[in-house]
């Protein structure tokens, strides 16, 4: 035992001095602190695929307004940025501000400030409070991040496949489905298996099926997508209609076949061969779809489709975290001048510029408004309007089901293969998740259940 804490030690000490190294090594010096009256405030952000956007973006800032206000923001992203940030607060050579890390754990260590208590800080968050959520943004009463992008979800669908299925409105324009009934009936009309042409594509291999696509459909379609915030409890009810409709669409043989061994990837590079109707989708599949694998048909975004009940629901809106500012940040160069850098990075003249290039969908649905659609890559402007019908979904109860068969686990095995029916399923996951709450909560006697608890929290629109 005594071996392993000093071999732990050992390594925390070398990796403290690679990322020092990094800092400061290969002739350039990171720069730092108030010089010639100009503040320069770093800041570290994991988006490695945006990186040149954000530079240009901060370069015009900091030749402009950044040098009337004394202020350079040197802007980095990194690959293994929850090492880095770990070992530089460690060792108080950590950026000014920076995205990462768990906002529980750094406000428990002292590590970041709450912008309740910087100037301006109550009146941001306030513009804000509308996307803040206890545990992510927001811990025991004070915020110490910001977010200022999203990804919205929507259905991604073949237009020129429905053309030729005849699958149009009185004028000859596509009609993507505005219900999970129409959903189902148009992918059989869809599908043409001796063509290759399959209505719907599934990737139950990939990690993110069952929570991303499946638990956004259900949300766009019923009060109930797992977890309830009014009451604490789980309640996958809500997902009855959605995995139904999947298994119709496999007996109907509207599914491309070979579901359970396909990865997301593998599915958008399908999707983007022409032969494909529809998909489940997320606002980053724009970048996919136009650069990874530029598609060969012509395709758009649709909300995601409406219950049986015909109710309209908030979609799923996933904010960013956000950025956090370093207490050391803060003694080092000011609350002022931290956050008039602050500001501008998480505010809407940045916002827009990123969301016109294509790299970020903004918080405020004005800003999408704002913008002209000519010159954005495709299908960025319908998955930014999307904006305008989603919301966030406040954190989820935390469980303990180790020992216990996963849902998304379970429906791939059990329901998939025809083991077991969708409300078996379900009827299971509810009594696995909610035993799984009280069990976590009674093992953490410092987490209290109260925080993910709304009372008047609602999914209707």
């Amino acid at each position: 035992m005594k071996a392993n804490y000093f071999m732990k030690g050992i390594s925390l000490a070398l990796a403290a001095g690679i990322v020092a190294a990094g800092m400061t090594g290969c002739g350039k010096k990171e720069e730092t602190g108030t010089a010639d009256g100009v503040a320069v405030i770093n800041v570290w952000t994991g988006d490695t695929g945006s990186k040149l956007i954000f530079e240009d973006a901060i370069s015009e800032y900091n030749e402009g307004e950044g040098k009337k206000a004394g202020i350079k923001i040197v802007y980095e992203a990194k690959e293994n940025l929850s090492q880095s940030m770990t070992v530089a607060l460690q060792t108080k050579q950590a950026p000014e501000i920076f995205m990462a890390g768990d906002v529980a754990e750094y406000s428990e260590q002292g590590y970041i400030a709450a912008i309740d208590d910087l100037p301006g800080g109550a009146e941001l968050i306030d513009s804000k409070k509308d996307y803040l959520l206890e545990n992510k943004q927001m811990y025991k009463g004070k915020t110490y991040s910001i977010p200022f992008g999203t990804n919205t979800y929507g259905l991604i669908y073949n237009k020129d496949m429905f053309k030729e299925a005849g699958i149009v409105d009185e004028n000859g324009e596509v009609k993507p489905p505005q219900t999970i009934a129409e959903m189902v009936e148009d992918a059989k009309k869809l599908t043409d298996a001796k063509s290759g042409k399959y209505g719907f594509i599934i990737p139950l291999k990939w990690g993110g099926m069952f929570g991303t696509d499946f638990g956004n459909a259900a949300a766009a379609s019923s009060a109930r997508s797992g977890y309830d915030p009014a009451t604490g409890k789980y309640d996958y009810s809500g997902f009855a209609e959605v995995l139904n409709a999947v298994m119709q669409m496999k007996a109907d043989k509207s599914i491309m076949p070979g579901a359970e061994g396909l990865d997301n990837d593998p599915a958008r590079s399908r999707f983007a061969e022409g032969k494909i109707g529809m998909k489940y989708g997320v606002s980053w599949d724009v970048g996919v779809l136009t650069k990874q694998f530029p598609a060969k048909c012509d395709w758009s975004v649709a909300p995601l489709p409406k219950g049986a009940d015909g109710k309209d629901y908030w979609q799923g809106l996933n904010v960013n975290t956000g950025y956090k500012i370093s207490k050391d940040g803060v003694d080092k160069i000011g609350a002022d001048k931290i956050m008039t850098a602050y500001k501008y990075l998480v505010g809407e003249e940045l916002q827009k510029k990123i969301y016109e290039k294509g790299a970020n969908l903004p918080l405020e649905a004005s800003i999408v408004d704002s913008v002209k659609s000519d010159n954005l890559p495709k299908g960025w402007k319908e998955f930014a309007e999307l904006i305008k019908i989603s919301k966030p979904a406040p954190i989820a109860a935390k469980v303990d089901i180790s020992g216990e068969t996963d849902f998304g686990v379970d429906f791939v095995n059990n329901v998939w293969t025809g083991k077991k029916s969708v409300e078996d399923a379900i009827n299971d996951a509810n009594r696995i998740y909610n035993a799984g709450v009280e069990k976590y909560y009674s093992l953490h006697t410092d987490a209290d259940i109260n925080d993910v608890i709304t009372a008047d929290y609602t999914r209707e629109r």
